[in-house]
């Protein structure tokens, strides 16, 4: 595995299942599981959340039928390619874009 990447993976409103968070069909790799779990707030838009440390997840409490309502770290992910990323983006790159 690689040391200290994460991802993270939302409930998808529409299939209601964990799915990996990407972007253009690029996954969304963070640099270590505590940055992703400090950004996992702003998947909410501003909605109220509770995070849970322990699991390193969070629900949001106003339920959106466009953004995820449940989302969670995936510690200690393996992009399983070798850099540059084709299947993958790192995060900073992604949210600066």
């Amino acid at each position: 595995m690689s040391p200290g990447y994460a991802a993270v993976e939302v409930v998808s409103p529409i299939s209601g299942m964990w799915e990996l968070m990407s972007a253009g069909g690029r996954v969304i790799v963070f640099d270590t599981a505590q940055v992703a779990f400090e950004w996992l707030p702003l998947l909410g838009s501003g909605r109220p959340c509770s995070l849970d440390a322990r699991s390193l997840s969070v629900c949001f409490q106003v339920i959106s039928n466009v953004h995820p309502n449940r989302a969670r770290v995936a510690p200690n992910y393996d992009p399983g390619e070798k850099a540059p990323w084709k299947r993958h983006i790192i995060w900073t790159d992604w949210w600066k874009g």
